[in-house]
């Protein structure tokens, strides 16, 4: 569970960089809770094809952070900005929108 959450964070910062179907296919499974067969029924392939590709999807999104690393920064920022300064810190948090 707490996987997912992290993966549902690395998506929300990275999924423009993600194909539409690459987004729709990890917003079904994480953010939807669809079953990957209820996915594949929908998507008119396999269960082991879904599976497959978000699999794909989530190294991706490992790939991404650990090139990037803006969810890392972010929480950075997040802690640095919290013990200094609380309107700053909203501040910050607004504009990165978390």
């Amino acid at each position: 569970m707490e996987e997912d959450l992290e993966f549902i964070e690395l998506f929300e910062i990275y999924k423009g960089l993600l194909t539409e179907k690459q987004r729709e296919l990890f917003s079904s499974r994480y953010i939807y809770d669809l079953t990957l067969t209820e996915i594949a029924e929908e998507d008119g392939g396999s269960r082991q094809n879904v599976f497959d590709a978000i699999k794909k999807v989530k190294a991706k999104l490992v790939e991404y952070e650990s090139v990037l690393g803006l969810r890392s920064k972010y929480s950075q920022i997040k802690e640095a900005t919290r013990e200094k300064d609380q309107e700053l810190h909203e501040k910050i948090i607004e504009i990165i929108g978390r």
